[in-house]
This record gives structure tokens, sequence and C-alpha cells, in this order.
């Protein structure tokens, strides 16, 4: 088969999307032609057997009009979540629509019942995300809560800062940058970096099994960093507990599925996306804009020895199981 993928932001951005394409992509390459491009106007002159353009709108439009001139298969995904532009997508009748999660396929199968919609969820590569990857050197308090985002409003990357500032121990790593870095930078540092005083809340006495190095001088709470994906693994290793608390429309989420790979429990919002995700290995907060309650789900999951549980989720996962899914779907429609 010769498959193509449209991504506008390949090779420019490393977020969800973007390494979703990347990890797919080499798993179906051993035995297929793949190519990535950055634009629908770049399958002019090429022919191949499905198209799967990765940003909906326009660039769905435009592929969908070159698959009924040149007979090829288009393929779309619920990338953007529940609501409108996914809603695009369905109405572009492509001949497969991937759905990530139980509630997005139920979801798709209302809007467009006429089409063929199949549940596959994001994978994760056990071989670069696991337990075993060396830690990287993070001086900072713990216990560590760490989160990877791009820092847009919806991620509610703020809520983490302020529920972190509410633990009388501990302290907050983000890897991502965004329109909101500066205003989140601001946060952290007033509530974080700046305290003279700790917030009033339970003793986390019961810390994590792993050493992490300590600052020698005044403690500091709260650090940003910008890193390459391949870098990413090293940080959640060096951390005690995975949070982010999007909003309950977040398609997927494969920063998730890469923490609990590396044994780290997770608190996230409480909706059925992301208990499909995590299962048993995590804590779940109904209102992540509640900071107490959200504090009170990062303290008690500090706390809980979760031994090999998230890894055990994780492998439900695996990159290698999710691929020949895709496969097997690729060619049902070829």
């Amino acid at each position: 088969m010769k498959i193509v993928f449209i991504s506008r932001y390949q090779g420019k951005v490393e977020r969800g999307v973007e390494n979703y394409v990347k990890e797919l992509g080499q798993r179906l390459g051993g035995k297929h032609q793949i190519e990535i491009l950055t634009s629908a106007w770049q399958l002019i002159g090429r022919r191949p057997d499905i198209i799967y353009p990765l940003n909906g709108y326009w660039q769905a439009f435009g592929c969908r009009l070159c698959s009924w001139l040149t007979g090829t298969k288009l393929v779309l995904g619920g990338h953007a979540g529940i609501g409108r532009d996914d809603r695009w997508n369905l109405y572009m009748f492509p001949d497969l629509f991937i759905a990530f999660s139980q509630k997005g396929y139920e979801w798709a199968k209302k809007v467009n019942p006429f089409i063929k919609i199949v549940k596959i969820p994001h994978g994760v590569d056990l071989e670069k995300f696991n337990p075993n990857v060396k830690q990287a050197d993070v001086n900072l308090e713990r216990p560590i809560f760490i989160t990877v985002s791009h820092l847009v409003s919806y991620k509610r990357v703020g809520e983490v800062v302020k529920a972190v500032a509410k633990l009388e121990r501990g302290s907050l790593l983000i890897l991502g940058e965004g329109p909101l870095e500066k205003k989140i930078d601001a946060l952290g540092n007033r509530l974080l970096n700046g305290l003279s005083s700790r917030a009033k809340r339970g003793d986390l006495t019961r810390l994590p099994r792993r050493p992490v190095p300590r600052n020698d001088g005044e403690s500091k709470r709260y650090l940003r960093l910008v890193t390459p994906h391949n870098q990413v693994a090293k940080y959640l290793r060096a951390a005690d507990v995975f949070t982010l608390a999007s909003e309950s429309y977040e398609a997927f989420g494969l920063v998730y599925l890469e923490a609990i790979a590396c044994n780290l429990p997770v608190v996230a919002t409480d909706d059925s996306l992301r208990r499909e995700m995590i299962g048993s290995s995590g804590v779940f907060v109904k209102n992540p804009e509640d900071n107490e309650e959200y504090a009170r789900c990062l303290e008690t999951a500090a706390k809980i020895d979760w031994r090999d549980k998230p890894v055990k989720q994780a492998k439900k996962f695996d990159w290698k199981k999710i691929a020949v899914r895709y496969l097997e779907e690729f060619e049902g429609i070829i």
C-alpha cells in the first residue's frame, strides 16, 4: 500500500498529532510505502492508495475532493475531540473514520451512522517509555509533580500550579511551551518559588521510593523546561506523579500513556476518556478548578505505593499491538 499522511506542522513542532503520525508511519513503513506531507497541494502528481489528513477542515475537504477524483481512499480521525471540527470530518464521508475512545466512537456513530467507524486508541512506544529509562537530574523539592503539555487554555495548566501551591511540600515541573507560557511562569514563580511560608495541608510523609536530588539552599518548587520529545521519558522518570487536567473534550492525550508507561501514577480529570486510558493507575479529580480538591488528589497520589499498576495499564496500549489494528483496517478499505 501507498499511504500518505498530511500533517501541517510535521517537523516544526512535537505535539500529540505530530508524534502520532511519526510513530504510526514508522510502524507501517516496514512493509508499505509511507509519505508524510505538510499540505494537500503536495498530493498533485501522487496516486496513493490511502490519504490520511490530520488537521481537518479545508485540509480534509481538499483531500475529499482529491479522493473522489483519483479513487484514493480517505481516512479521517477524531483528533480534535467531540465537537464541531470532528463533526465536519464525519460529514466528509470518509471511507474510514477512526475514533480514539469509546465515548468518541459512540458520538461519531450518532453524527454519521452511514460510514465505517472504528475505535482504535493511540499507542505508546514501550521501548522509549518504560521504568528502566535513566532519570534526569532535576533539582526540585520532592515529591515532584510533572505536567507535559502545550500551554493553551483548555489544558488548564494554571490550575495545576494553583493546586501544587496548596500542598505543604512538593514541586511542579512543566515540560512545554505555548501562548500562555509567560502567564504560567509568572503564576508558578509567584505561588511556588515566591512562597515564604507553606500553605497548610496534610503532611506528605510517605514519599516515593526513587531518590531525586534536593536543593542545597533555598527550596525551589517550580521549573518549566522546553525539551524535545525524545528527552521526555527521562524527566517523567525523575518525577513522582504525573498530572494534567485538560477539559473533557480533549480527543485523547498521548502523554498520559507515556507517563504510565514510565510507571508514574496520574492525577487527571474525572471523565470516561481518562478512566479508559488510566484505569486503576491514578486518581481522578472531579473539578480541577477546585484547587483544594485537586490538591487533595495530588496528595493522595503521592502517598500511595502504586507498585507496577501504571506500567501494566500502559501495556494495553503498546504501539506494536495498535499498529496491527491500523494495518487491518487500512487493508480492509482497499
